[in-house]
């Protein structure tokens, strides 16, 4: 008893250990890239994404996008010294953002739009297909100067002479900088629960555009614990068919009790289904492989208990 007992908290270490290191390699990993990033390009924007929420039925993953600027981008006190656009795309239509000179880069909040992956049988997925519906969604992200327009007086125009004769130097001349697209880059390590989501770097991603594909698909765990309940339904539902066949076929007393007792499992089993974690209302796949089947035949079983207790014979 004693060995089975040190061998379990010896494996019990050592996933923690194991799990602890990989968290530990992860936030080195993205630091050292931080790093790396700051000495190639010292005057550019490294941008801190974070999923808020992922709504599957409306296809919707909202991000939350922080930036830290850096170089001359700032001054002391963390404000910009010139106005940025950040330019996106987002489900809620709002695709541009402004940050005004002399104020602070805030957070921005951006709603990307899912889309099913083409599967191998040819057609997209939906999230119809719980719990083994797979997307992807596209994270994109821009930041560019906003060009100013600085008036400098004309240095060789002449002085005009006025109606009155009193003379006047020459206009000034407006120039208008031109757009800066800024270096970006992009910390993102994203996690939710109930989802295992992966991220890969487009094939039009650059320095000063960040393009990102989010592969996002239910968690092991989800896929594991809602196969669990499907098959519990199925192993109870046939329980109380071969139950059912020995009162009607066997001539076993049928029972009061039985009527309760599947007449509960009929509405036990609706509980049930909704406990599947994150499950979409009723109509996915894992509802035409097992909820809608075992309804159907516990209804069917209390329909025979009954008609078997009321036309059979004492």
């Amino acid at each position: 008893m004693n060995f089975f007992k040190k061998t379990g908290i010896s494996f019990l270490t050592v996933v923690l250990l194991l799990i602890a290191s990989l968290i530990v390699n992860a936030q080195q990993n993205a630091e050292n890239a931080i790093k790396e990033f700051e000495t190639k390009y010292p005057n550019g924007i490294v941008v801190f994404a974070k999923i808020l929420n992922i709504d599957a039925q409306k296809g919707d993953i909202s991000i939350r996008l922080e930036f830290a600027p850096d170089g001359d981008l700032i001054k002391e006190d963390g404000t910009l010294t010139k106005t940025l656009k950040l330019d996106t795309e987002s489900a809620n239509g709002k695709t541009e953002v402004t940050f005004e000179k002399g104020k602070r880069m805030n957070a921005s909040e951006v709603v990307l739009n899912m889309y099913g992956i083409e599967t191998s049988k040819g057609v997209f997925s939906k999230v119809e297909d719980y719990p083994f519906d797979k997307h992807n969604a596209d994270l994109y992200v821009y930041i560019y100067t906003k060009p100013e327009k600085k008036k400098e007086a004309a240095k060789d125009a002449p002085p005009k002479e006025t109606a009155e004769g009193e003379k006047k130097e020459g206009e000034a001349e407006v120039k208008e900088e031109t757009e800066e697209d800024i270096p970006l880059l992009l910390v993102f390590e994203p996690s939710m629960s109930g989802y295992s989501i992966t991220t890969e770097k487009a094939k039009d991603n650059e320095d000063d555009y960040v393009h990102q594909v989010l592969k996002i698909s239910r968690s092991s765990t989800v896929v594991g614990f809602a196969s669990f309940i499907m098959l519990l339904m199925w192993g109870v539902t046939l329980a109380v068919v071969g139950l059912v066949l020995t009162v009607v076929i066997g001539g076993r007393k049928s029972e009061l009790a039985m009527f309760s007792f599947i007449a509960t499992l009929i509405f036990s089993f609706i509980t049930l289904r909704n406990a599947m974690p994150g499950t979409p209302p009723v109509g996915t796949y894992s509802d035409n492989l097992s909820f809608f089947w075992v309804e159907g035949i516990l209804g069917v079983c209390l329909l025979a208990v009954v008609l078997t207790w009321v036309f059979r014979k004492s």
